[in-house]
């Protein structure tokens, strides 16, 4: 029998299906990386096949397609198969009363990352954990998942998984903790190579579109397929002075970054959902401005400025 893992595709995504394999031994298994708004497509292919146990780490529950999550999480259960789900994001109480009731064995935590979620409270099968390793992957993918620094090895983690990383990569480096080893060569030259990228990025001139809201200010890029999202917002926050920092892709993904405005309430408004001050958001782009952004980047910048100072005002009106 086969174990499932559904999880997300940044560093904390592969650091807690790692963990979780390596305290289980390495069972077989197949892995599915996936995004919290296509989560529900992603069972869908996990509801027609038999599979021991489901495990989903590092997933949010996305508001728009959440009906669709219970009913695939419902069918499962009935098949009698196991979900076991891990997470360190912000839930409601009806999301947890709703999947507990499904029977689904809900784990979440917001003190730590899903990494660290695992490491706490995934019951292992394996005999002799070395539990050092277990300590510093956790602290390490926490500290650059959090953003905080606090770990020698945060910096590096937070850039070895991009969004736009292959799959194989994602699942060397799954393997790679799975076997309990913090750091192999192939993860070093990948770091370099990222830091060159970034370098590279910042010393040209970015596109930017500053909007003011009220007392919020608000800084928008486009996104890099070289350089964590993470890193172009700490940018505009400090290059630009803003509250909210938005960085978006052409296909209209969303992440906000901020170190005082609760970016989360605005990503939910937009069917996403996330942290605090890191979360993110999907949305359309009308076929004119994919369009027109060919020839000036601004305008699609200026529509999704927009966009964000719309749902900006409505919750300072609302407050």
């Amino acid at each position: 029998m086969v174990l499932a893992i559904i999880t997300h595709t940044d560093m904390d995504g592969v650091g807690a299906a790692g963990v979780y394999l390596y305290l289980n031994n390495n069972p077989e298994h197949r892995i599915f990386f996936t995004e919290p708004y296509l989560l529900h497509k992603t069972l869908s292919k996990v509801v027609s096949a038999y599979y021991e146990k489901i495990v989903i780490t590092d997933i949010g529950i996305n508001p728009v397609i959440y009906s669709k999550v219970l009913e695939y999480l419902s069918l499962l259960r009935k098949q009698g198969v196991p979900v076991i789900w891990f997470d360190h994001h912000m839930w409601e109480n009806r999301w947890i009363q709703d999947l507990t009731n499904l029977g689904v064995e809900l784990y979440v935590d917001k003190s730590t990352c899903a990494t660290g979620v695992v490491a706490k409270y995934a019951k292992s099968q394996r005999a002799n954990i070395d539990e050092e390793f277990i300590r510093e992957i956790a602290n390490g993918i926490c500290s650059g998942d959090s953003w905080t620094f606090n770990h020698w090895l945060g910096p590096y983690y937070v850039r070895l998984v991009r969004r736009r990383d292959s799959n194989s990569w994602r699942k060397l480096v799954v393997r790679t903790i799975a076997s309990g080893k913090l750091w192999i060569p192939e993860f070093e030259s990948k770091v370099l190579d990222h830091l060159d990228r970034e370098l590279e990025l910042f010393s040209e001139k970015m596109a930017i579109i500053e909007k003011n809201v009220g007392k919020v200010k608000i800084a928008i890029a486009e996104s890099n397929e070289e350089v964590e999202n993470s890193f172009i917002g700490s940018f505009l926050i400090g290059r630009c002075s803003a509250d909210i920092a938005v960085i978006a892709s052409a296909d209209g993904k969303l992440s906000f970054r901020s170190r005082s405005v609760n970016v989360r309430d605005i990503a939910l408004k937009l069917g996403g959902g996330g942290h605090l001050y890191a979360s993110g958001a999907k949305v359309n782009i009308p076929w004119l401005t994919r369009l027109l952004s060919k020839i000036n980047s601004k305008i699609f910048l200026n529509y999704i400025a927009e966009i964000i100072a719309r749902e900006v005002e409505d919750s300072q009106s609302n407050n």
